[in-house]
């Protein structure tokens, strides 16, 4: 022991406690002093007894002096903060000196430990000076446990007190030293003396974060849980108990955050809640949503612990859990879901994850849209967290919901499967995963989103930016490339289409800049009103490709406007580099130079993207020809894949091919399984390469003599396309080897084919052998009997052998008159017609040649199609007969025929490439005996009339004076009714029965229903006025002229039109009446002419026409019920302005089913007004009826821009003496051959040089006339029937020519 420490703690404490009122300074003096000493004095050894009683003894004598002036003087009060840390020192240094002994009285014990306590709160600070002196007196304090002084005192406020100030003052900062040291009071206390405000002091610090990080004081109380937990375990059970148990009672805020603290204390002891998380229960099941919700949040969070298995051990919770993915609550399942990655990364094996997977999946069909939201959310997220860990059906169920009904689903779904895509594709590039055709199919179902017509989002505009910039991350253009050729494989036929919409849609926007930067060129030189509507028609076509039309055309015009010739020239280069990697880097300065000084930067920003090559470029077509070649596929399937792709991609960017042409020519002869593919490559992009046609010539050669039908065409077709202008003599070479082919009979089907296509390709060069190949022909193919026993049936087929040969020497001799680039042909094709005639009416080639039934069969439909074929070119030049004929396939006994012939009418009139006519073989097999035929022919026929309408409408909105009628769908009746009268299956006069004439004129009622239906104009009903108008008109129109093929027939056009009429009227409820529908109406003259002996009338039994009409009264009502199932429909999906029209259009649909059962009186009546009792045959004036014009030479009409016919000569003029006999006007030859009319119909006035004296309304202003009674009463009478000698209608060939109504003879 220090003696000298003794006795100078002993003299400052005395010299302290003599002074009355001693000051500061002599205080912070005098404790220091103290202090120092205090701080050297130990306490007393372990001796005998004796001494170590003395020896206390004396260190108290010593102390007391000090002791009893701190009390004197209150210095535990003291004002002065440097007083007040030198009495804590020496407080502090009295306790460890004395300890265990208390060195004050009870009495002093609560201000002394308020000045220690004080003096802690300062430990906050460890940038201050006595921090260090503070550290020493905590340490002192906790190592002789001084507060059990105080629990004896009973001092429970000052403990908690001290509570709160040790966990307020610990840092991040802190050493660990004085973490334990705080940590050693705190444990001590609660050792001594647990009590439940203990409990909130530490389960309050427990719950503080700093930046949604634990704080030091919340470590410091999971440290105290950790150490005390057999103490605070009851006090932990009665809380957390309490507030399951009953959540509304009042209480300290903690117990509003009592999931919190179960979660914290789970989390660092969970053996503290063994009896409290069951409890949970009991909120999962109550009748609260938002208890469930915070319940459900809470219990997933529980589970998610790694390591504690808590699914496990409380499974019941578990269970219930699961229920909570299907609870009634939406706001539940979602929260459910939100647990789901969380969970599953816990668990990573075992039954409760299969459970929660199975949940999880269940949800992706939930009926509420938020919830297949987060469905598919979790599914993703769980999927990037780790690919390996989630079932690969999930995922394709997850990609399925592109196909929701909701666009919101739609498009966080495409949001998160994109990231998982991109994540996948850096794995495999990685090399951590390989190539899984599950993740490949979510690009084809981001496809598929192309078809949405609901969200621009996913119209192809958008799909095309995807594709090009967010469906791959950063990764090399080799793995990109054997992405694409994988994602392939998977594709369909819908797949490839979406593709090929889009690659053409950019395709366009290319081709249409580069059309404008030539065009810009020439405005330079040549300035004109021509040029600066083709630049405008241009901007229109390109802004079509951007998701703002409206946008992108101001700017293309804008841009236009500010001559920037360096903006010009970068968007030609763009356009011009096939390679990716340099497009981009040039794409890249070109935006960085125009960032600051364009306006309209955001614009080229996207238009320069549009430009480049960004889906696909040369890189890809290099590395699919390098994997080709080098067998690195390592498989046929990805390898006929690979080639698939390498055709989608030539078939819209065909030069990416330069620069690989040696690649692809080795291919083409080295590898016999890719030579196929590799001509027809080569025959879409030879005029965009460079290849020697010397060097492949003589493989190309072999094909079109020895190969299959299919290599010959495309072999022809690579030629035409790799040849150049000074070798058009090698197709010379190649028909006269055809034509020794030919003569010696090898391998015809081939050497057929092979010369029908160099005909397309070569005219002069067919034409200069055209006399020999055609004999040849005839002889070889046509006169071959197909009961010749040289030659076997094929099975497959359905046809002989010979029979084939004949088609295929038709289908060459079609070919011929057909050439492609427009070509002019010099021969007359009116001995192919013949004979097409007779196949079509007979069934073979020539009355030699006998032919099996089947074969007869195969040999109508050859001819069929082939005048389809003819009719883009040749409508002209088709009989009515053969037009009849051909119609009249729809009606074959050979079901087969029917079938194959009304699919490949719809497919060319889909195409464009036939005129519309040829619809009718839709109406003609709607009454088909085969189901399937005739429901298709229901939905052809549907199709047809929704196409057109929709032309024709967008042709009156771009036209200034209408579209004429002949541009409508209604047309098609004028030719249908043509063909029912020359029908050998007319019902005959003498045997007129209501059921065989209803039967026979279904055709007929079936077209008019497609016609008015309103679901096939989208519900327009003006537009359906206006057809109801038109139908009117051509049915007048008939009935006012005679039948220019057979006049014998005229009587059947009369009643068919008559019958036609009556149940148009039926249909039309009275809302528009047969007499004041536009009177004029162009007949084509080829099958009508001018009733010039006046209206002849078909003897008919009275009443029959209503009898037919009521015996198909019942189809009408089947009919009229699924457009009114439809038109329900529209109200459930259309938005609530739209309304109003659709009451109107379910009124039109409820009127059309009722019609026949409530208007049969009335309808006799109006008929009986129209048609005499016994009605025999007999010439009937008309003096009221629409006057006619007669004569040879007749002024022609003028048409104007409101369809109203202007009277140009005086009407005296146009009259002769038989004024009271209905005149038609006659159009002449020469007239018709002289003008010209638009295919819009728009006017007729500027090629024609007279009018008529009688004028007609157009549609518009017919539609006024209907507000206006007396307006249409004045016209009335002022109606005409025009008969047009023949109306060529309109085809994508030979468009300068075309694209008008010619009147021939």
């Amino acid at each position: 022991m220090d003696e000298a420490a003794l006795q100078l703690v002993a003299d400052v404490g005395a010299q302290i406690l003599r002074q009355s009122r001693p000051n500061k300074d002599f205080l912070v003096k005098s404790l220091r002093k103290a202090a120092n000493a205090l701080s050297q004095i130990e306490q007393p050894s372990v001796l005998e007894a004796a001494q170590q009683v003395e020896a206390a003894e004396k260190v108290q004598d010593a102390l007391k002096p000090i002791r009893e002036t701190i009390v004197k003087h209150s210095l535990a009060r003291h004002k002065d903060r440097d007083v007040r840390l030198l009495v804590s020192i020496c407080a502090s240094e009295i306790f460890r000196v004395m300890a265990p002994e208390p060195p004050f009285e009870d009495k002093y014990l609560p201000d002394i430990f308020k000045l220690i306590a004080s003096t802690f709160e300062e430990l906050a600070d460890t940038e201050s000076p006595y921090f260090s002196k503070r550290v020493k007196i905590l340490e002192t304090i906790a190592r002789c446990k001084c507060w059990v002084v105080l629990l004896d005192s009973d001092c429970s406020d000052l403990i908690l007190e001290m509570f709160n100030v040790l966990f307020s003052i610990v840092r991040e900062k802190h050493e660990k030293t004085l973490i334990n040291d705080v940590m050693s009071i705190l444990t001590h206390i609660i050792d001594e003396e647990a009590s439940e405000q203990l409990l909130e002091v530490i389960l309050r610090n427990l719950l503080k974060e700093e930046k949604g990080v634990p704080s030091a004081s919340s470590q410091l109380a999971v440290s105290v849980l950790q150490t005390c937990c057999q103490k605070l375990e009851p006090f932990v059970r009665g809380f957390l108990t309490s507030c399951i148990m009953d959540r509304d009672a009042e209480g300290s805020e903690l117990r509003e955050m009592y999931h919190k603290i179960i979660f914290k204390i789970f989390i660092c002891t969970p053996q503290m809640l063994f009896d409290v998380i069951p409890n949970l229960t009991r909120e999962l099941l109550t009748d609260q949503v938002d208890v469930r919700i915070k319940a459900v949040s809470l219990i997933g969070k529980l589970f998610s612990v790694p390591g504690c298995r808590a699914a496990q051990n409380y499974h019941d919770l578990f269970v219930e859990f699961l229920n909570r993915f299907s609870d009634k609550s939406v706001e539940v399942r979602v929260t459910a879901l939100q647990c789901v990655k969380d969970f599953c990364t816990a668990n990573p094996t075992g039954g409760e994850l299969h459970e929660v997977l199975s949940a999880l999946e269940g949800r992706l069909l939930d009926i509420d849209d938020r919830v297949r939201i987060q469905a598919v959310a979790a599914i993703c997220d769980l999927a990037k967290c780790n690919f390996k860990f989630i079932p690969l059906t999930l995922i394709s169920q997850a990609a399925e919901r592109l196909r929701d009904k909701k666009i919101s689903v739609r498009k966080k779904a495409l949001q998160k499967l994109m990231e998982v895509y991109r994540s996948y594709c850096s794995k495999c590039a990685e090399g951590n995963m390989t190539i899984v055709d599950h993740f490949e199919r979510i690009p084809c179902n981001i496809l598929m989103l192309s078809y949405d017509r609901d969200c621009k989002e996913f119209r192809s505009q958008n799909m095309e930016l995807l594709l090009a910039e967010d469906l791959f991350p950063d990764i090399p253009l080799l793995e990109r490339t054997m992405h694409w050729v994988h994602m392939f494989s998977l594709f369909t036929s819908l797949h490839v289409k979406a593709l090929d919409t889009i690659l053409f849609q950019k395709h366009r926007l290319q081709s249409e800049l580069r059309n404008f930067l030539a065009l810009r060129k020439k405005e330079k030189e040549t300035c004109s009103d021509e040029l600066d509507n083709k630049i405008k028609a241009s901007f229109e076509r390109m802004s079509a490709s951007f998701p703002d039309p409206a946008k992108a055309l101001e700017c293309f015009y804008k841009l236009d406007q500010m001559k920037d010739n360096y903006i010009f020239n970068a968007l030609a280069q763009l356009l011009d580099e096939a390679s990716i990697i340099k497009a981009q880097h040039a794409r890249e300065n070109f935006v960085k130079k125009i960032r600051d000084r364009h306006p309209h930067v955001d614009f080229l920003r996207l238009l320069s993207a549009k430009c480049i090559f960004s889906i696909f470029s040369s890189e890809y077509v290099q590395n699919i020809l390098d994997y080709l070649s080098s067998g690195k596929f390592g498989g046929r399937h990805l390898e006929a894949s690979s080639i698939k792709l390498l055709m989608a991609i030539v078939r819209y960017c065909p030069s990416l091919l330069k620069g690989s042409e040696v690649k692809l020519c080795l291919l083409l002869e080295k590898n016999e399984p890719y030579r196929d593919p590799m001509t027809e490559i080569l025959a879409k992009a030879g005029s965009h390469i460079f290849v020697k046609l010397s060097d492949i010539y003589p493989i190309l050669e072999r094909m079109c003599l020895d190969g299959t039908r299919a290599q010959s065409k495309v072999a022809v077709s690579a030629i035409a396309a790799v040849m150049g202008s000074s070798e058009q003599y090698i197709f010379s070479e190649l028909t006269k080897r055809l034509v020794d082919s030919l003569h010696s009979g090898q391998n015809l089907p081939t050497v057929l084919q092979s010369l029908g296509c160099l005909a397309q390709h070569s005219t002069a060069t067919f034409e200069d052998l055209d006399g020999e190949i055609t004999a040849l022909i005839l002889e070889k193919t046509f006169q071959m009997n197909s009961l010749d026993n040289s030659m076997s049936g094929d099975e497959t087929s359905g046809c002989s052998n010979s029979c084939k040969l004949r088609i295929y020497g038709l289908k060459t001799l079609v070919k011929s008159f057909l050439p492609h680039r427009g070509s002019h042909v010099r021969r007359n094709i009116d001995h192919l017609l013949s004979l097409l005639a007779k196949m079509l009416q007979e069934g073979k080639t020539s009355d030699s040649v006998l032919s099996s039934g089947n074969d007869s069969s195969h040999i109508r439909l050859a001819a069929a199609k082939s005048v389809l074929r003819l009719s883009k070119r040749w409508d002209l030049h088709i009989s009515p007969e053969i037009f009849h004929y051909t119609i009249l396939t729809a009606k074959d006994p050979s079901s087969l025929v029917r079938r194959i012939f009304i699919d490949k009418t719809r497919k060319l009139l889909r195409e464009r490439v036939i005129p519309s006519r040829y619809a009718c073989a839709f109406a003609l097999a709607t009454s088909d005996c085969v189901t399937e035929i005739k429901d298709d022919s229901f939905k052809y026929m549907g199709e047809f009339v929704k196409d057109h309408a929709r032309e024709a409408r967008g042709h009156q909105k771009s036209s200034v004076q209408g579209c004429s009628t002949t541009d409508l769908p209604v047309y098609i009746l004028v030719f249908l009714i043509h063909v029912l009268a020359h029908d050998e299956d007319f019902p005959p006069e003498k045997y007129q029965d209501e059921h065989i004439f209803c039967h026979f004129c279904s055709p007929l009622f079936h077209l008019i229903q497609a016609l008015v239906n309103p679901e096939n104009v989208n519900g327009d009903l003006v537009l359906i006025s206006d057809t109801f108008s038109q139908l009117f008109s051509i049915f007048r129109g008939i009935r006012k002229a005679e039948d220019a093929v057979d006049a014998h027939k005229s009587p059947r056009l009369h009643i068919l039109s008559e019958i036609g009429s009556a149940f148009t009227s039926s249909l039309n409820q009275g809302s528009i009446s047969s007499s004041r529908s536009p009177g004029v109406v162009l007949l084509p003259s080829s099958i009508y002419t001018a009733n010039t002996k006046g209206i002849t009338c078909y003897a008919i039994e009275d009443g029959l026409v209503e009898k037919i009409i009521e015996v198909f009264k019942n189809n009408i009502s089947k009919v009229a019920g699924s457009l009114a199932k439809c038109g329900r429909s529209f109200v459930k999906h259309r938005e609530q302005p739209e309304n109003t029209k659709l009451k109107r259009l379910r009124n039109v649909l409820h009127e059309q089913v009722n019609s026949l059962t409530t208007r049969n009186s009335g309808t006799q009546k109006d008929t009986a007004s129209k048609i005499s009792p016994g009605m025999k045959r007999k010439l009937v004036p008309s003096p009221d009826a629409d006057s006619v014009l007669l004569g040879e030479e007749v002024p022609p009409i003028l048409e104007h821009g409101n369809n109203e016919f202007e009277p140009t000569v005086d009407k005296e003029q146009l009259l002769s003496s038989c004024d009271s006999v209905d005149k038609v006007t006659m159009l002449t030859e020469k007239q018709a051959k002289s003008r010209k009319t638009s295919r819009n119909g728009t006017s007729l006035k500027e090629n024609t040089e007279a009018g008529s004296s009688v004028t007609t309304d157009s549609n518009a202003s017919y539609r006024a006339k209907l507000r206006d009674p007396s307006r249409l009463k004045e016209t009335r009478c002022n109606k005409e029937v025009q008969v047009l000698q023949q109306i060529k209608l309109f085809s994508i060939v030979d468009e300068c020519e075309e694209d008008e109504i010619m009147c021939l003879k």
